[in-house]
């Protein structure tokens, strides 16, 4: 089949419980009974097979549209997914793909398909349920559909073995898109200065310094777990001054961290050296993931612990136990090696610690474990009801609520793969730091307006859930525009460990070089290192204000951009000079940006304007940047006169303009302007396509 969605994405429902979350604010309660509602969703029999359906191709029904899926699939038309697919999936489709041979008895199984089942969801999701005979047994096929364009067009697909698992995977899918529907329905504030008040008087009441919050904790709870997100310099040293107190080893004994288990001997092995040598540490990191593990910071972490321990009697020095899944690459011969190390991670990570505890008895001194936000969480839900059974939740259940202090780390809206979508609350918790001058600050989620919040800080586990339920506390260190993404250890690529990075990236990647996976020049440490670099190190370029959005965006709900943006144009449509000083800026970057640069080199084109100042291309934004570089670089702008403002033809505000050239001519027009929500600036939008207007048009041309 083509376009075929993971069965892990589609398919992984359970029995459905709408029980209610513990402490679950009564709008959750609410959208979960909703869910019920039969006027949001439409199920119909149909009882008919694929070869029974009139000839011509027809998208308007989840049924019509499914036979025309099975017909591409039995006549293998590749190309045909594109036509009959979500745009998201429809782009990674050649629209030359080659047709490719189906066999007739595959061909006669799409064709026979019967079609017995339709749910259609808020007439925006639907469900197939097909029963496909196979000569051994009888399967059903689910193939899902979204409407696009007043058409029924294919999002996935997945085999399950009955009807009443389809149904549930169709439900769980219903409850996803409700739980994100909630998330993206918040209200506006009538008053936003009071709803803020009550935020900023629990911290004035209930914040306290970070250190202190933490060894109170740690003295307090058996077992104190900091949700972190990875690469975090400034929480790193937190966590490394947190050691270096002398009451941390008076109440915590073992460190537990996210990392190999199998590398334990030469953490031991570190920690008992009588010298600092942080060779067997940089080893471990090197045998983590293709790539290893090359984080200053953490290796500071563990320069952090030996030095606690120096003045320690042996008994009562800090260990530090790797708990996660092993790797070792050493015995990793084969790509199928790497699959007798997969298992449940959070699970193993809690009966880890378990068991190392019970070995440790007689130490009965607390733990810290550090870990990634997501794992860290104990009490957070799914859509379906059923808990998110992380490495949190685990030791929760196995040593009791009270016996567990879960504290995260203030971080964005993000998925696991890097992927960055504004600020939690929609920037509710950053503006209530500000208002305390962003001090560090540690804080209770179990009581008080923060842990009321729903729970929106992970894309990938869309929850009904609230702060309090993934944590009982919350510590913030400082602004995330500020933070950089961890520098990397020097000389941890060295020749010989490229050579064992390159074998790692041809086994898992039927054996094609590195350099050629990402494009590089060649295999070397300095071309590693080079690539690395773009972003350890560096100012986390996803986490910028412009990437974040503003911090008051809470004040407008769930549609701040509309709203902000629909509020500034009703402004200029009044007072349309607002955008002139925009318009300036702009002109003014145009003169000064290098000429001679080569943009088009690795994407650098994108960083042409400066961050404060932006313009959108009607088309090929990168042949604007070559085209303004090649015309000004020989005939530059002397001068920028700008004229009245009016609303343009599309009813943006717009500044007329007229630059005269040095060598004689000038380009003249108007620069219309909109308001970007995100980053709360006016940027121009098509007035200045000179690179799309015929060379005739163009008046001063340079001659040749």
């Amino acid at each position: 089949m083509s376009l075929l969605t993971s069965a892990a994405t589609v398919c992984c429902a359970t029995i459905i419980s709408c029980s209610k979350a513990p402490g679950g604010a009564a709008d959750s309660a609410a959208a979960k009974s909703a869910l019920v509602d039969t006027n949001q969703l439409r199920v119909y029999q149909i009882g008919k097979k694929v070869s029974a359906f009139p000839p011509a191709e027809d998208l308007s029904t989840p049924e019509a549209a499914y036979v025309a899926c099975n017909r591409v699939s039995a006549s293998g038309d590749e190309a045909g997914w594109r036509r009959l697919s979500v745009e998201r999936l429809a782009r990674a489709v050649a629209s030359d793909a080659k047709r490719r041979e189906v066999k007739a008895s595959a061909a006669k199984e799409w064709l026979e398909a019967e079609v017995v089942e339709i749910r259609i969801y808020r007439d925006t999701n639907a469900a197939v349920f097909a029963h496909i005979p196979h000569a051994w047994k009888k399967i059903i096929d689910v193939r899902s559909f979204e409407r696009e364009g007043g058409r029924w067009l294919n999002s996935g697909n997945c085999v399950l073995g009955s009807l009443d698992e389809s149904r549930a995977a169709f439900l769980e899918t219903v409850l996803v898109k409700e739980t994100v529907a909630l998330r993206d329905s918040r209200k506006p504030i009538a008053d936003p200065a009071a709803h803020l008040r009550t935020f900023v008087e629990f911290l004035q009441k209930e914040g306290q310094e970070p250190k202190e919050f933490l060894l109170e904790a740690v003295a307090k709870h058996p077992m104190v777990i900091i949700g972190e997100l990875h690469h975090r310099p400034s929480y790193w040293a937190f966590n490394s001054s947190l050691v270096g107190e002398a009451r941390f080893a008076d109440k915590v004994g073992t460190i537990y961290l996210e990392l190999p288990q199998n590398d334990q001997p030469l953490v031991e092995k570190f920690l008992a050296a009588p010298t600092l040598d942080p060779a067997p540490v940089i080893a471990m990191l090197r045998d983590f993931f293709e790539m290893g593990w090359p984080d200053q910071a953490m290796l500071d972490f563990f320069v952090a612990v030996w030095k606690a321990n120096q003045p320690l009697p042996p008994a009562r020095r800090l260990r530090i136990v790797l708990v996660d899944m092993a790797r070792p690459w050493t015995e990793i011969k084969a790509r199928q090696d790497c699959r007798k190390y997969d298992t449940d991670r959070d699970a193993l990570m809690a009966r880890n610690i378990i068991s190392d505890r019970r070995a440790h008895r007689r130490d009965s001194r607390h733990a810290l474990f550090i870990v990634g936000a997501t794992h860290a969480c104990s009490g957070l839900q799914q859509p379906t009801g059923e808990w998110f059974k992380r490495a949190g939740w685990h030791l929760r259940q196995e040593l009791g609520p009270d016996q567990v202090r879960v504290i995260l780390q203030h971080r964005p809206v993000s998925a696991n793969n890097g992927r960055v979508e504004g600020r939690v609350a929609l920037g509710l918790f950053d503006s209530a730091f500000a208002a305390l001058t962003n001090r560090p600050l540690a804080f209770p989620l179990d009581h008080g307006p923060f842990g009321e919040q729903l729970y929106d800080a992970s894309l990938d586990h869309p929850t009904f859930s609230l702060y309090r339920d993934a944590a009982s506390a919350y510590l913030y260190l400082g602004r995330l525009e500020d933070e950089i993404f961890s520098p990397l250890i020097p000389a941890f690529y060295t020749a010989e460990h490229i050579k064992e990075i390159d074998r790692r990236y041809r086994l898992m990647n039927d054996d094609r070089p590195w350099h050629e996976i990402f494009r590089r020049k060649e295999t070397t440490p300095e071309e590693f290192i080079a690539w690395m670099s773009k972003d350890w190190g560096q100012p986390r370029r996803e986490w910028s204000a412009a990437s974040l959005g503003p911090l008051h965006a809470w004040h407008y709900g769930s549609e701040w951009r509309k709203a902000m943006r629909d509020g500034a144009l009703r402004e200029a449509s009044r007072r349309p000079e607002v955008v002139l000083p925009h318009a300036q800026r702009l002109f003014a970057a145009i003169r000064r940006a290098d000429y001679t640069r080569d943009w088009k080199q690795k994407d650098a084109w994108m960083h042409f304007l400066p961050e404060d100042t932006d313009y959108l291309a009607a088309s090929g934004f990168n042949a604007w940047v070559d085209w303004v570089c090649r015309e000004f670089s020989t005939n530059p702008i002397v001068e920028i006169e700008l004229g009245p403002c009016r609303a343009s033809r599309a009813g943006l505000p717009a500044a007329a303009y007229k630059l005269a050239r040095k060598t004689g001519g000038t380009l003249e027009g108007e620069l219309p302007f909109d308001f970007n929500p995100a980053t709360q600036c006016w940027h121009g939008q098509g007035g200045l396509d000179w690179h799309l207007r015929s060379a005739s048009r163009i008046q001063g041309r340079p001659p040749k």
